[in-house]
């Protein structure tokens, strides 16, 4: 078994752990990421953010998602913001992908204005 948890669907329109959420999600269009390790990067397309996480998807089921922390750089908006992150969980996707939220622990000043101002996901 991955150590990552696999999120699930409760049935209601809303993820498994979304209601105990610290930071609500907004979904954001034109963000990218790429997240960072010792010895390769890997990109893909941001889908939501707060303040706290985000989640990636079209990423390669290859990335095993191991480390303990990564250096992501989320970009959009013209901006491009550098964070430690680590994975939380992650969800299989079809055409050989997957989706895996992030746990933000160390971000820049000009994320969390980014993330305060942007409307909750519905």
């Amino acid at each position: 078994m991955h150590w990552l948890e696999t999120r699930k669907s409760t049935g209601h329109g809303r993820q498994f752990g979304q209601a105990k959420r610290k930071y609500q999600r907004a979904e954001v269009g034109g963000f990218l990421g790429n997240l960072a390790d010792d010895n390769k990067v890997i990109g893909g397309v941001v889908g939501d953010i707060s303040t706290g996480g985000f989640a990636c998807t079209n990423l390669p089921e290859s990335f095993s998602a191991d480390k303990h922390a990564y250096t992501a750089v989320l970009s959009g908006g013209g901006k491009h913001y550098k964070m430690l992150v680590k994975p939380c969980w992650r969800v299989k996707k079809g055409n050989n992908t997957i989706q895996i939220g992030f746990k933000i622990l160390d971000a820049p000043w000009e994320w969390v204005e980014l993330t305060m101002n942007l409307p909750p996901a519905r």
